[in-house]
């Protein structure tokens, strides 16, 4: 049917849900949309090609970003597992679409959302996982690198707190340095 079979037609079903919940989102408002790049198969299923071509249909019906994953959605899947595993399928899309990328997949240092953003292999970088042992890691992060700006302001009672997890963190390096 049209429907099935090629990626034009396998697009034609996720595009027309995606054009009206774009005509009825505000158009100064961001939609995402989260793909997988890729199944891990040998033979058939998403490609990391395939995912460039599906990025591009978004982008021309009006998504503002494409969150990149990876399916695995067959017992024949072979996951290629490993730190930043997913952001080459991101910085594909992002470079070869020309589309906002959100990275995931086994991020869990600053220094991989440093890297990743600094690369411009994404634009932004999604912590689950991170999130879910450490509901502060945001805010620890921020206080490891010592940052104020934007996005990290507490609360006023909070403050004590925070200025007092920087002095620990950098005590604990003191530590580590002199050791």
């Amino acid at each position: 049917d049209e429907y099935g079979g090629s990626l034009d037609n396998r697009l034609r079903f996720p595009l027309q849900v995606f054009s009206a919940m774009r005509a009825a989102w505000p158009e100064d408002r961001p939609m995402s949309v989260r793909i997988s790049a890729t199944d891990w198969l040998e033979e058939g299923g998403i490609t990391p090609q395939d995912a460039v071509a599906i990025a591009r249909a978004f982008k021309a019906a009006g998504v503002d970003i494409i969150d990149v994953s990876a399916g695995q959605t067959s017992l024949e899947a072979q996951p290629v597992y490993g730190r930043m595993f997913q952001t080459p399928f991101a910085d594909a899309v992002r470079n070869d679409a020309r589309i906002a990328t959100m990275a995931v997949g086994n991020i869990f240092e600053t220094d991989h959302v440093n890297s990743i953003i600094a690369a411009g292999r994404a634009d932004l970088c999604c912590l689950a996982r991170p999130h879910l042992l450490d509901p502060n890691w945001t805010l620890r992060a921020a206080a490891q690198m010592q940052y104020r700006g934007p996005g990290v302001d507490c609360p006023v009672q909070y403050r004590a707190g925070f200025d007092q997890l920087e002095r620990n963190l950098a005590r604990a390096a003191d530590m580590a340095i002199n050791a």
